[in-house]
């Protein structure tokens, strides 16, 4: 993820990425330095961090039962794609759920 991110911010793509996703992620790196990458990422200008808000809780939470095994930040990733009608990018591990969703699914190398 971290070199699909470099090359994308580089070329000056714009990425969206949900706020529970954000979240997930800082709570799975091992160290400052890993935090600060992922920080300045989100800062970078080419990151837009998409936040929840209430009104999309009931959706949020039956896509998550649905199709995520009550996983929100998928379900919030998947809510985010399917009203903006843009690809999920995922590992294949990770694409059923989005599949299933009916969601288009980019996976990573």
């Amino acid at each position: 993820m971290r070199a699909w991110l470099a090359v994308m911010t580089r070329y000056g793509h714009a990425i969206a990425i949900p706020s529970t996703v954000r979240v997930r992620a800082a709570g799975q790196l091992a160290s400052a330095t890993e935090l600060a990458e992922l920080d300045w990422f989100c800062a970078s200008g080419t990151v837009l961090e998409m936040p929840l808000v209430a009104a999309d809780a009931g959706e949020l939470g039956q896509l998550a039962k649905d199709y995520f095994h009550g996983e929100l930040a998928a379900a919030h990733a998947a809510l985010i794609a399917g009203r903006r009608h843009w690809p999920v990018i995922t590992c294949e591990d990770r694409a059923a759920g989005f599949r299933a969703a009916g969601l288009n699914v980019g996976l990573l190398p």
